[in-house]
């Protein structure tokens, strides 16, 4: 159509408003196709590394060895196998946690370089990057010197952590690695665990579980650990982590749409105004309704289009980069890089569709008038709103209630303001908000609640009273009513100094009584004096505790209890024990040894943690510093050129240019306050849904907090984004000559 010439031109003269449609499309696709490809390539990768590589359902540790594995494996239809491991100490602050090779269950799967032959060794690559470790170097392990032949991964060890309880990895100081059985048998230390898989359906695997649980019962063999693959923060971290990208890919590319949706529709429903007389004239030339209508349409749909290319090929080139960037933290073997068109499909239309319908609707609306109306310029001329008629505002300053009415005047242009100062600030403080409440947990956790410094975990029951330490034990349990729900419980010495705990009143509790940690009070809805039933994870046996305190900490979701009444719970001899902690190291022989854990292992692995977020906090406030600058310019742009005649005439009277920039550009500024108040409550309510959402499975609990420090610091950043924004649009102002007025009095 010949109208379709003026397409260009219109944009050109608007192109502020268009190009900023246009950068928040392409920062919604680009968001939209890398996390989603990300999250297709981290589930693929993940589920043919479990498959290829032989994933354990279950590993155990027991009180004796099994000597008839062969006639388990045929009576349970399953397949059983002995591993040994030991942490070896490379220096005094890292740890080599070293397994026996496997050749049924989890093995591995060598990333870079060799498999084993002869005195070799295989090195997880994150433990060997941090340490500067290559192929072909050297390690002495208690006096035997292995070749690195390569790098690997483990199916269980996908996040490599020290200890379940951890929740951060540091390959600075813990790494693990894999030498053949002869080489261990060499070095003749450490201890055992079995690992298992069952063959066939897994729709029954608990069943099968707790049948083999009860024949291993019949032989008098205790089981001492119990971990269900499931279970496993080696393995469901990375599902967690999958499932909190998801959300991002969900909810953050839809709502920057539809804050572009709302931007196009301001900028459509401005354009359609001021050509209310050219659409009546095309009526008149005989132009049909549908004619029209197409032409409008072709703004949005040609930003929507642009976008949407644009923003999909960034996306498609930022996906190896932020796989490269996961696979630093989840040991996975990257064997190809999928690449789903759906997503890319998805990623053009989504833009187009919700562009597209916003569109129709503004350009359907401004065709509701009639031909006439049309060439008087609408009915709505000079219509003041319902909220405007009911504000006394003729009591206020000129100043005032010229800016409270360019506010009422546009709700939709308000809206839109309101709405991308929440999601910047939402965003920009994501950052601030984690390490706020890492901060806090550390205070928390590792300041306030564990005061030892070591904790060692035997292979076996002991007994009989330790010449150095506190004793403890520790058993993983599940509700009778709901099995995916689990927990430890701790037994503990009376009067414990190594675990400190308070009431909700700020009092310690004595330790000599149930006390349990509100976070897994909140998760089960329990008060004091309640009564749980619960299953021991180890026997399968039914159980139930009645809680005496409740624990205001977030040091996870346990309960504590008199050591002897846990043994006697557990039937347990009563001077028995499976560990200690100790403010100083002790003199334990390795041998007898499952793990040691030290609280610096996990305040360093904080620290080392800390480093990337630093620099995550620089990435999301540079997003938010460009949207807030985005919507903020855009919206300083349409207040001014809906108001032309006005500032014209402002310059007529004799205002100065102060005066005029004050009037103009600051109207929004209560806007961008409350914008900013509003975001740091929705932040953190969205933090603690996703965090309970993300962490349900988990034994732990995530306190969510944001230091005043960190407010004030993104007001700042928030504030100079809109100061940023005005200074960019005084130009604009200062282009509008005093003839502008006379123009529009004399049309």
């Amino acid at each position: 159509m010949v109208i379709n010439k003026k397409i260009k031109r219109t944009m050109m003269e608007s192109k502020s408003q268009y190009l900023g449609s246009l950068m928040l499309i392409i920062i919604s696709c680009l968001l939209y196709t890398m996390f989603n490809q990300l999250t297709t390539n981290m589930v693929n990768l993940t589920s043919s590394f479990e498959k290829n590589y032989v994933q354990e359902d279950a590993s155990f540790i027991a009180d004796k060895k099994l000597d008839n594995i062969e006639d388990l494996e045929s009576r349970f239809n399953m397949i059983i196998e002995e591993t040994r491991s030991i942490d070896y100490l490379v220096s005094e602050d890292k740890t080599l946690r070293i397994f026996s090779e496997n050749t049924k269950v989890n093995i591995p799967a060598i990333i870079e370089g060799n498999k084993l032959i002869g005195s070799d060794i295989l090195i997880d690559p994150a433990f060997a990057k941090a340490n500067k470790l290559k192929i072909g170097d050297s390690i002495n392990i208690y006096g035997k010197d292995l070749k690195i032949a390569g790098f690997m991964s483990l199916p269980n060890y996908i996040y490599p952590i020290k200890s379940e309880s951890d929740i951060l990895n540091d390959p600075n100081r813990f790494g693990i690695a894999v030498i053949s059985k002869d080489d261990f048998n060499e070095i003749n230390k450490g201890s055992s665990f079995y690992t298992l898989k069952f063959n066939g359906d897994k729709k029954d695997v608990d069943n099968r579980i707790a049948q083999f649980k009860d024949y291993l019962k019949s032989e008098n063999i205790i089981i001492l650990k119990w971990t269900n693959i499931d279970e496993n923060p080696r393995v469901t971290y990375v599902t967690l982590k999958i499932d909190g990208i998801n959300q991002i890919s969900t909810y953050m590319p839809v709502f920057i749409l539809l804050l572009t949706c709302i931007l196009t529709g301001i900028v459509m429903w401005r354009m359609l105004k001021r050509e209310f007389i050219l659409i009546g004239t095309l009526y008149a030339l005989g132009y049909k309704k549908r004619e029209i209508v197409k032409h409008y349409l072709t703004y949005p749909l040609s930003i929507a289009l642009a976008g949407g290319i644009i923003g999909t090929i960034l996306g498609a080139f930022t996906l190896r980069p932020m796989l490269n960037f996961m696979v630093m933290y989840f040991n996975i073997p990257v064997d190809y890089v999928s690449f789903d068109l759906k997503y890319v499909v998805i990623s053009l239309l989504l833009p187009i569709f919700f562009l597209g319908i916003s569109g129709y609707f503004v350009v359907n609306r401004a065709l509701k008038y009639s031909p006439v109306e049309l060439m008087k310029g609408g009915k709505e001329k000079g219509k003041v709103s319902f909220i405007e008629r009911k504000l006394k505002l003729d009591r206020l300053k000129f100043s005032t209630k010229f800016k409270v009415r360019e506010q009422l005047r546009s709700i939709p242009r308000s809206v839109f303001l309101l709405l991308g100062v929440v999601f910047a600030t939402m965003l920009l403080l994501l950052g601030f908000a984690s390490k706020s409440s890492m901060d806090f947990l550390m205070k928390d956790a590792y300041e306030d609640t564990y005061k030892y410094q070591y904790q060692y975990i035997f292979n076996s029951l002991q007994h009989g009273a330790p010449s150095n330490g506190e004793v403890f034990s520790i058993s993983p349990f599940t509700l009778k009513s709901d099995s995916k729900t689990g927990f430890y419980v701790y037994g503990i010495s009376p009067n414990s100094k190594y675990i400190l705990l308070k009431d909700k009143q700020g009092n310690w509790l004595s330790t000599d009584k149930v006390i349990i940690t509100k976070p897994l009070a909140d998760k089960l809805g329990v008060k004091p004096h309640d009564t749980i039933k619960v299953v021991n994870k180890l026997d399968s046996k039914e159980y139930s505790i009645t809680v005496d305190y409740i624990a205001e900490t977030y040091t996870g979701e346990y309960i504590y209890m008199p050591l002897v009444e846990f043994n006697d719970m557990l039937k347990y001899p009563s001077d028995s024990y499976i560990g200690l902690w100790s403010s100083d190291k002790l003199n334990i022989s390795e041998s007898s040894l499952l793990s040691i854990t030290t609280i610096d292992d996990f305040k360093k692995a904080l620290d080392s943690t800390m480093q990337p977020l630093k620099s995550s906090i620089g990435i999301m406030a540079f997003i938010s510093f460009i949207i807030g600058l985005i919507v903020i310019y855009v919206v300083t742009s349409l207040i001014i050129e809906e108001n032309r005649e006005s500032i014209s005439l402002l310059k007529i009277l004799g205002y100065r240019r102060k005066e005029v920039y004050s009037l103009i550009l600051n109207s929004s500024s209560f806007i961008v306050l409350i914008g900013y108040i509003l975001g740091v409550p929705l932040l953190l309510v969205s933090l603690r849904a996703m965090f309970k959402s993300v962490t349900k499975s988990m034994n732990f609990a995530f306190p969510v907090t944001i230091e005043y420090g960190y407010v004030f610091i993104g007001f700042v950043v928030i504030y100079l984004t809109y100061e940023l924004s005005k200074f960019l649009s005084r130009r604009k102002i200062n282009r509008i000559s005093m003839a502008e007025a006379l123009k529009a009095s004399r049309e």
